[in-house]
């Protein structure tokens, strides 16, 4: 049964909102006709882009809503700071073939940019090892399904020279200390 047929909603993170579905509509609608967040077959929660994106065109802006405990929607802001982001950008899934990078920005968190020309339709991902300096337990074996899968998510500790030669300087500023 849907959440509306139940009286129930599903919880989200974010405390600006009273559901996930809400916190969902908000991004969607602020977003309109950039990237939308979706419900994707085998992924859970994705996001998609509205339109195409060229090589290095920043795609979206994360805002830092909270400091926060580790968890599996947090990113790592710094050795012993990881940050819980708005929608759409916490559910950006994860690929060791991203098609988006990462650098860091003034709102405590991240701008998304495009690696390579995405297409209208596509689904967004970005490598999760390029904020990430070790892995969060239960997470460390990848399911991306890129030719070039990693097959381990073992962090920047022990991917660090992939990640920089695969994504140049779209990395954590913190890892590049």
């Amino acid at each position: 049964m849907a959440a509306e047929e139940t009286g129930t909603a599903t919880p989200t993170p974010n405390t600006l909102f009273d559901s996930l579905e809400d916190e969902i509509d908000d991004a969607n609608k602020r977003y309109t006709n950039i990237v939308k967040v979706v419900e994707t077959p085998d992924c859970g929660w994705g996001v998609r882009a509205s339109r195409t994106f060229s090589k290095h065109e920043k795609v979206m802006t994360a805002k830092a809503l909270a400091v926060t405990a580790r968890d599996a929607h947090t990113l790592q802001k710094d050795w012993d700071k990881h940050v819980l982001v708005d929608l759409p950008s916490r559910f950006i899934n994860h690929s060791c073939e991203a098609n988006v990078g990462i650098k860091d920005n003034s709102l405590g968190a991240y701008d998304f940019f495009a690696l390579e020309e995405i297409k209208e339709g596509e689904d967004m991902f970005w490598d999760y090892e390029t904020a990430e300096y070790e892995p969060l337990g239960g997470f460390q074996n990848c399911k991306c399904g890129a030719l070039k899968c990693r097959g381990l998510m073992k962090g920047f500790k022990d991917s660090g020279n992939t990640i920089k030669k695969q994504y140049g300087s779209y990395y954590a500023n913190y890892l590049k200390k």
